[in-house]
């Protein structure tokens, strides 16, 4: 970054700080505060992980500075929060007043220049956290943990993040517990397709927790894991012959996603391929598409399930739904911009999907509206993708991997078509 470029970013973030320092008051409807300046220009380590890293730390002035964006009716304007070493990758939201956004690590992909410790903010409905380390970035040579790191939280809190190096770390959003890799269970024969760790998007994971006593995490080199009451279960590894005969190939490339809305069922998406949980095992479904699917870090799939009979996947610009009796819908395109990089679905009769572009498209039971811009699109990690978390129809947020994001608390029935 230039001089000029950080002379002008702090010189914005004082302007700004002196025009609305004075009216910004925390309240149980957010208002979504620029955040406060940082106390420490450090991470900080509030786990039981081991003492700060010797990389980078984030800056205490934000990197980037969103750019001029027309407000939409019950959005805040895009604002911008500290990001972590490494930009963000994921983002959880239960209530109007506690989202937690995760990232840092690496992205196995140089150009999302993506590296350091492993790190997590959370937001109370104004201002957000100075960043905690969960995982701390090596004392020397490459970083190779945590790889895309994925949250999930659920009313306690409780926040569980994964990520594509099969690590795992518990937390309420500031205290996290060390993290440790969970165990991969049978050795399987690798994919010839794999190219290994540390090649783009050759590592991801997702985890969906609907409840405090489970959640579902699985990983894009064939394995499923399982935590019942705080007991995960044996592996799962879909390159083997499961109870129902499910085979399903071992190593796929791009995101993936995960959604739970019971303990007893899950729907996941791992390449061209969908996967179902019933409760014991996963077994293979028919994908709503006929050809392969759009893929890779550019055109990431993402899935929702607000319900055990109903899921969304948004793949591309397109979406297809999941009804109960009825299979899976023709894919509709609903962003000509493409780029669905995820999507949330807080009922059946509300959701919101995001794309690269900053665009956010709200469905409403019935038909999709058109994209409406939120956040800019990122310019710092434009590769690290979109997220969106809804934690009701009344209340989403919006984040891109630089760090700008934007909240929804609009109509009780969410945006509208």
């Amino acid at each position: 970054m230039t001089q000029r470029r950080i002379v002008a970013t702090v010189s914005l973030v004082a302007l700004l700080l002196v025009a609305c320092g004075c009216s910004v008051q925390p309240t149980a409807t957010p208002t979504a505060a620029r955040r406060a300046p940082a106390r420490s220009t450090d991470p900080t380590t509030t786990s039981t992980t081991s003492a700060p890293p010797t990389t980078a730390p984030p800056s205490a002035t934000p990197t980037t500075v969103p750019a001029p964006v027309v407000q939409t009716p019950g959005w805040s304007g895009a604002l911008t929060t500290l990001p972590p070493g490494g930009g963000f990758t994921s983002l959880s939201c239960i209530s109007d007043t506690f989202c937690v956004a995760t990232g840092g690590g690496t992205s196995g992909d140089t150009s999302s220049l993506t590296a350091g410790s492993g790190v997590a903010v959370s937001w109370d409905g104004a201002t957000w956290s100075d960043p905690s380390v969960y995982f701390p970035g090596p004392a020397s040579g490459p970083v190779t943990a945590p790889i895309l790191p994925a949250i999930s939280c659920t009313s306690g809190p409780t926040c569980v993040i994964v990520d594509g190096s099969d690590h795992l770390s518990y937390g309420d959003g500031t205290n996290w517990s060390a993290p440790s890799a969970m165990a991969l269970g049978p050795s399987l024969t690798v994919n010839p397709q794999d190219p290994g760790p540390g090649h783009p998007g050759s590592r991801a994971a997702a985890v969906a927790c609907p409840v405090s006593t489970f959640c579902a995490v699985v990983d894009n080199t064939g394995h499923a894991f399982a935590l019942r009451n705080g007991s995960w279960a044996p592996t799962q590894s879909f390159g083997l012959p499961g109870s129902r005969g499910t085979t399903v190939s071992l190593y796929q490339p791009g995101r993936i996603g995960v959604a739970c809305p019971t303990g007893a069922s899950c729907t996941a998406v791992v390449g061209a391929t969908v996967l179902d949980w019933d409760g014991s095992t996963w077994a293979q479904e028919s994908a709503p598409w006929t050809s392969s699917p759009t893929s890779g870090p550019s055109d990431p799939t993402a899935l929702a399930c607000p319900s055990a009979t109903t899921c969304i996947i948004a793949n591309g610009s397109s979406v297809s739904v999941r009804s109960a009796g009825s299979g899976w819908s023709p894919e509709e395109t609903i962003d000509t911009r493409g780029g669905l990089d995820s999507i949330s679905c807080p009922s059946a009769s509300y959701c919101l999907a995001a794309d690269t572009g900053g665009s956010v498209v709200a469905w409403n039971g019935t038909s999709w509206s058109a994209p409406r811009q939120v956040i800019p699109a990122a310019a710092e990690y434009p590769g690290l993708g979109t997220s969106v978390s809804c934690a009701s129809p009344q209340f989403c947020m919006v984040m891109n991997g630089d760090g700008d994001y934007a909240t929804y608390s609009g109509g009780a029935s969410g945006p509208t078509p």
